[in-house]
């Protein structure tokens, strides 16, 4: 086409003195008077703000914006030290702890230290207490180190205190002395006296084996007692055993003790006695599947057979005829239990051809 200086969709020259100025546009039918829209103003394109009223680009603040604004961004101070500002009182006030109540709060053993460094009397003079300086200073003057001041408590001193007293029974202050208290009292009242020692020796009574079979018959009810009886559960296997062996050890350390008891105080009728009551607990014992689960059976009535027998060697005589037939009568079933204690029939005999 005659009259077209650009090529398609090129971009309008617009220089920065065009703006009221009218381009002549190529379109055909165009006039040089007619104007023409300036499409791409630099005012349109870069300033979009030119149409908007001022009210809204600067819009007025209200009284509290303008306050904080006013107030500005909070700052915290630079103090690593913590705050030692003074609160503010309160009514309720949590007690203050003083020294009894962490005396009283403390362990026994740090009670006892601060006891005993509180007895201790100090050496410089810094460690003194305030309430002890004016006691000491009057000392100094020329007191005599027995004065006895009003306001000084007087230091209380071990005494009888009811071992002296007449109307306290002696068999009640007896009862709280151990049995070495008791035979070392005894023992150094008869040192040297002959005369009281034999009528000490003709009132001691035989020893009771009362209190020794009620303590046997309770470890054995608590040997029972470990294992229930139930119709699908049986006592003599080996569960019943691991249920029951702590009693059993319990049991077997007691007829050991109270035997070993008798034996070295030279009571042999007492022990004789003791062997015939114990067979008894001993013969009830469970009797288990396991023969190594009768083991605890088979030491009680070893010990207590060799017990007879020592009892019947020392005693003899001394023993007595109703004593012996006694153990003479039982013997039958005893060896039943355990054969060994069949060799009491010889001493047995020897101690009955004697009467």
């Amino acid at each position: 086409m005659p009259g077209r200086n650009r090529t398609p969709l090129a971009e309008l020259p617009v220089g920065p003195g065009d703006a009221g100025q009218h381009h002549s546009s190529p379109t055909p039918g165009a006039t040089a008077g007619t104007p023409h829209r300036n499409v791409l103003g630099p005012r349109l394109i870069h300033s979009p703000t030119a149409n908007i009223p001022d009210s809204i680009l600067t819009p007025t603040l209200s009284p509290e914006e303008m306050v904080i604004r006013q107030r500005g961004r909070r700052r915290r101070t630079v103090i690593w030290s913590p705050d030692h500002r003074p609160l503010p009182s309160s009514p309720m006030k949590t007690p203050t702890k003083n020294i009894s109540t962490m005396t009283l709060r403390s362990s026994p053993r740090k009670r006892s230290l601060m006891q005993e460094f509180a007895d201790v009397p100090s050496t410089s003079g810094y460690s003194s207490s305030p309430s002890k300086r004016p006691q000491t200073a009057r000392m100094s003057v020329g007191d005599s180190p027995g004065t006895s001041y009003p306001g000084k408590k007087p230091r209380l001193e071990a005494t009888a205190m009811n071992r002296q007293n007449a109307a306290i029974p002696l068999e009640t202050i007896l009862k709280g002395y151990s049995r070495e208290q008791l035979i070392g009292i005894i023992g150094s009242m008869v040192a040297k006296n002959e005369q009281l020692e034999g009528s000490v020796r003709r009132e001691l009574p035989l020893p009771d084996v009362a209190p020794l079979d009620a303590e046997l018959a309770r470890i054995k009810k608590n040997i029972y007692a470990s294992v229930p009886n139930q119709k699908f559960f049986s006592r003599t296997d080996g569960h019943g055993f691991l249920r029951a062996a702590t009693h059993l050890a319990t049991f077997k350390q007691t007829v050991h003790s109270q035997s070993q008891n008798l034996y070295a105080s030279r009571h042999w009728d007492a022990l004789l006695d003791y062997v015939l009551m114990a067979w008894t607990h001993v013969r009830e014992t469970p009797v288990y599947e396991s023969d190594k689960h009768n083991a605890t059976r088979r030491y009680c009535f070893k010990l207590l057979a060799h017990h007879a027998s020592t009892a019947l060697k020392h005693g003899a005589l001394g023993l007595g005829t109703e004593r012996v037939a006694r153990f003479q009568q039982k013997l039958p079933c005893m060896v039943a239990d355990f054969a060994e204690i069949g060799e009491c029939s010889r001493c047995i005999e020897y101690i009955m051809k004697g009467f």
